[in-house]
């Protein structure tokens, strides 16, 4: 298993250094080569997780940051995106009703998370972060219930 994290500054320019870190995380794993479905899978993941990071906790407030984690084996990745506590008190990570019409400008992030990952869900607790798992295709994992 391959282990890698880096800390991020909570502003809108880090969010591309979160995509790229884990992309290199995904490509350079000694010993598992990750599918490029998986990879722009968990690029992508990883953007929404950052912007929300930045935008929704207090890790975007001045000089707040979030730290980005990506775990690696031979059938999964696990990636976490850590953060300070939301702004809004007790609010847990959730997809927001209608986060699926296309015409909403905003609010789509964890909608997509939830199309892309193969399970996905807050930390132990909402100051946290939330973490995604992507599983290779080709290695069956129990449907999500």
């Amino acid at each position: 298993m391959s282990v890698s994290s880096t800390v991020l500054p909570g502003i809108p320019d880090s969010v591309a250094a979160a995509r790229a870190f884990v992309v290199e995380c995904l490509r350079s794993t000694p010993g598992s080569t990750v599918p490029d479905e998986l990879v722009e899978r968990a690029e992508l993941i990883t953007s929404e997780l950052a912007t929300n990071a930045v935008r929704h906790t207090r890790s975007g407030d001045p000089g707040g940051s979030y730290e980005v984690r990506v775990e690696v084996d031979r059938s999964e990745i696990r990636a976490e995106v850590r953060t300070r506590e939301p702004r809004t008190p007790h609010t847990a990570p959730h997809v927001l009703p209608h986060a699926g019409d296309p015409c909403r400008a905003t609010g789509r992030g964890l909608f997509l998370v939830d199309l892309l990952a193969t399970r996905w869900g807050g930390l132990a607790t909402p100051a946290e972060g939330v973490y995604f798992v992507l599983r290779w295709p080709d290695r069956p994992y129990p449907v999500r219930a």
